[in-house]
């Protein structure tokens, strides 16, 4: 089963594709590279994005665009969750879509005000080893004194080892077009720590495929040929 690429699906047509391009040769050259100290993964955001005060008890980070009147925000927040460290890597790009499924999207975007989940890609991978599942969302952002705006949003969510990362990015529902190429370029820097070995349990190394080993032909400590060598018989 072929895993989605979700943070780039978004994009369609030659257009699309020569913007992402321009997008992410600004966020290379002019980048900021965030490291989680206590989680060990790393993405990189435009250096014109600010920090923002955390949303939710479980948000490491969530940053900011520099339009504030567009209201574009990133957040990643990450959950102990150990619930599928019994099975083997090969069985859990299928152990993440049974538990990362529909359900689990619809008690996600309750936080939201009357969210609709748009779309439900899966499988898909976050960090490049993360097996993931992913949404498109609308939901209305309530700013105060009455003011409400209409959003749009991607979610992805990935259980990798012990943890459950949960990657947002979102904006006004008018400009996300614009910002649907950059929300893709900071999705797919993101790096997670390895946490599973590269050779499953019981892997062997075929050694019958290596060089065969040449012993030497000569007694220790000398020069004398080993067949030659006779003990003197007393």
């Amino acid at each position: 089963m072929r895993k989605t690429r979700f943070s780039l699906a978004i994009m369609t047509g030659i257009a699309a594709a020569t913007l992402l391009g321009a997008v992410a040769a600004r966020a290379t050259s002019d980048a900021f590279v965030w490291k989680d100290s206590k989680y060990g993964y790393t993405f990189s955001f435009p250096d014109s994005w600010g920090i923002q005060t955390k949303d939710t008890p479980y948000t490491r980070i969530r940053i900011a665009g520099p339009v504030n009147s567009d209201w574009a925000t990133c957040s990643i927040q990450v959950h102990k969750d150990g619930r599928l460290q019994i099975y083997p890597k090969r069985l859990m790009t299928q152990a993440v879509d049974d538990t990362l499924n529909r359900s689990f999207w619809e008690r996600q975007v309750a936080q939201h005000d009357d969210a609709v989940i748009r779309d439900f890609i899966a499988p898909a991978s976050l960090g490049g080893r993360g097996d993931a599942t992913a949404i498109r969302e609308t939901f209305v952002l309530n700013i105060g004194h009455g003011k409400r705006i209409n959003m749009y949003g991607e979610q992805i969510a990935s259980i990798y080892g012990k943890m459950r990362y949960v990657f947002a990015c979102s904006s006004k529902l008018d400009q996300f077009d614009k910002y649907a190429p950059l929300f893709g370029s900071i999705m797919e820097s993101i790096q997670l720590s390895p946490r599973y070995a590269p050779f499953a349990t019981g892997y062997y190394r075929d050694f019958l495929s290596d060089p065969q080993l040449a012993l030497p032909r000569t007694k220790p400590g000398t020069i004398h040929i080993k067949n030659s060598y006779q003990v003197e018989q007393q």
